[in-house]
């Protein structure tokens, strides 16, 4: 089954309209591609033949806000150091400027391609069989891990302050059996949907259904 430039795997093409209803409603309300359902061609480490991805989400926006901060302090710091040497003799020569100049712009550009590559690479992929997180700490250094839908015996989610209720952003509680490893996935768009669709799926596979 086909919508649009989608895929909608057999499993899934039968399933409860209010199902597939919250997968278009998280993926229509989400900018940037925070949510992207049933893409196509995603393979990742351990992906079993026949398994389905679901849902791919990235982190909000509002995650990034230190991030977007310091870019904005370097990036102005050149003007404002200008502006106070009208008063201070700061810098005795152009070429020290200049070279100050060069330097925050380079440390501002910096900031910003490790912040695209940390909220580009960090995903948490929900397929039918596992919750996948990949999280990309820096360019030399990413984590992997999961939990298989069988092992989860707890989903929960909570909004984060004044700016998570009015943009709908939250953190994600995963709890598995065992010594397994137990999630909190922070910052997240949609964090009710997705901890209803984490709940579906796994309604979903002790009855059989994926």
């Amino acid at each position: 089954m086909k919508e649009g430039n989608r895929t909608i795997p057999k499993k899934f093409s039968n399933m409860e309209s209010s199902f597939m209803n919250r997968l278009y409603k998280g993926e229509s309300q989400s900018t940037f591609n925070r949510f992207t359902i049933f893409p196509k061609k995603l393979h990742f480490y351990s992906k079993d033949p026949g398994e389905d991805v679901v849902l791919v989400v990235r982190v909000h926006w509002i995650g990034y806000v230190k991030e977007f901060f310091f870019i904005l302090i370097f990036l102005l710091l050149p003007i404002l150091l200008t502006y106070i040497s009208t008063f201070f003799d700061i810098f005795n020569s152009l070429v020290i400027y200049i070279a100050f100049f060069i330097v925050s712009i380079l440390v501002a550009i910096n900031i910003l391609i490790t912040t695209i590559l940390k909220w580009y690479y960090s995903v948490v992929v929900i397929t039918d069989r596992r919750v996948v997180v990949v999280k990309l700490n820096n360019a030399f250094y990413h984590s992997y891990s999961e939990a298989q839908l069988s092992k989860i015996e707890d989903v929960t989610h909570s909004t984060i302050s004044f700016w998570g209720n009015l943009f709908d952003v939250g953190n994600l509680d995963i709890d598995t059996a065992g010594h397994e490893i137990d999630f909190r996935l922070k910052t997240l768009p949609r964090p009710r949907e997705l901890q209803d669709l984490i709940n579906d799926l796994i309604d979903m596979k002790k009855k059989g259904k994926i």
